[in-house]
């Protein structure tokens, strides 16, 4: 009896169904539809921003109320992360593993004691910063660069004692680094790529890869265009964004890169728009050197527009020599790691 060796596509696909897969950040809509692609995409949890960017702790308290209804209506579909072990039983149960986040520390106004308030009702990731100032540090759009605030620094450490991971995304260069300090548990860039590839000011350099590694945190590599492109005048290919894991890889190890997509299907175009219209909108340092053609369907890396294509990333890395061991460290289990390092000592603690 002859024996085929499987193709290429049928290892991935295997690969794929037997893996922990994580999405380090979604902004899409979390909507029976979504949780269908979630589920297409074989993702078991996924990092979701809870809250609009400029919501103080009421707007923010009514938003995570909301996701705690949805998780109720369609508890056949999603469960509510607080640990780890709430990851592991979604992917168990056939389900996808919300994690509540927030992309802006902006709910925890000037009172630290927020940080309890908002662990008590499920959020489990705080961005420090959106791309701009806040209380706590500067966004990557400031251009006077300045570090994490003595406020910020006590945030920092209560939400290590409570368990919420840090999340670096959109912070400054300086910020970025003074909270890879100041923080006891490893943080994340849920989102974000290599500034050295892509110059956007909210990709991150090899100062902070560096750093980031050595203490023990992840960088998830982003399908958003602005931060992956390699010509602004061209939207960027897969393979563009490949080049982002494979030098994320380089510089700051296998263990410490992951995907953080940064898809929002679903999301209005109008209020998309307002922030990230071309060479415009709130953030125009984000986008005015594109080209023309970035705009709403065109918002994403070609080829990675939607959840559904998550097995597609693990068939294309395969093809680029990289093991089935560290396919699944970066589909998921780095994340994982981190994840369980943090929200598990919160709820001990």
């Amino acid at each position: 009896m002859t024996t085929t060796d499987p193709t290429l596509a049928e290892r991935a696909q295997a690969l794929h169904a037997d893996m922990l897969v994580i999405d380090a950040l979604q902004a899409a809509p979390m909507t029976p539809t979504h949780f269908d692609r979630l589920q297409r995409g074989g993702i078991h949890a996924v990092n979701y921003t809870t809250a609009n960017i400029t919501s103080d702790f009421a707007a923010a308290a009514l938003d995570l109320a909301k996701l705690h209804k949805t998780i109720e209506a369609n508890s056949d579909q999603v469960l509510l992360v607080r640990t780890s072990q709430d990851i592991l039983r979604a992917r168990e149960e056939g389900k996808t593993g919300l994690i509540m986040g927030l992309q802006n520390a902006k709910p925890l106004m000037d009172n630290v004691d927020y940080v309890r308030i908002l662990h008590l009702i499920g959020v489990r990731v705080i961005q420090l910063t959106y791309n701009e100032r806040n209380f706590i540090g500067d966004g990557c759009v400031e251009q006077t660069n300045g570090g994490l605030s003595r406020y910020g620094r006590r945030v920092v450490a209560d939400m290590n004692r409570f368990g919420m991971l840090v999340d670096l995304s959109h912070c400054g260069e300086r910020t970025t680094l003074d909270a890879i300090e100041a923080s006891a548990a490893p943080v994340v860039a849920s989102h974000a790529n290599a500034k050295s590839l892509c110059p956007s000011p909210r990709n991150k350099s090899d100062q902070v890869l560096k750093a980031l590694a050595e203490r023990g945190g992840v960088i998830g590599a982003a399908f958003w265009a602005p931060m992956a492109y390699s010509d602004p005048n061209k939207r960027p290919t897969m393979d563009e964004f490949f080049a982002h894991i494979d030098y994320l890889v380089e510089r700051a190890g296998i263990d410490h890169v992951g995907i953080g997509s940064d898809l929002g299907e679903g999301e209005s175009r109008e209020y998309y728009e307002a922030m990230f219209a071309h060479g415009g909108g709130i953030y125009p340092e984000v986008t005015q050197a594109l080209g023309d053609w970035y705009d709403f369907d065109h918002r994403m890396v070609e080829g990675l527009e939607t959840a559904v294509v998550f097995p597609t990333l693990t068939e294309k890395l395969l093809s680029r020599g990289y093991t089935e061991e560290d396919i699944r460290k970066i589909m998921g289990g780095n994340f994982f790691r981190v994840m369980a390092e943090v929200f598990d000592q919160g709820a001990t603690s």
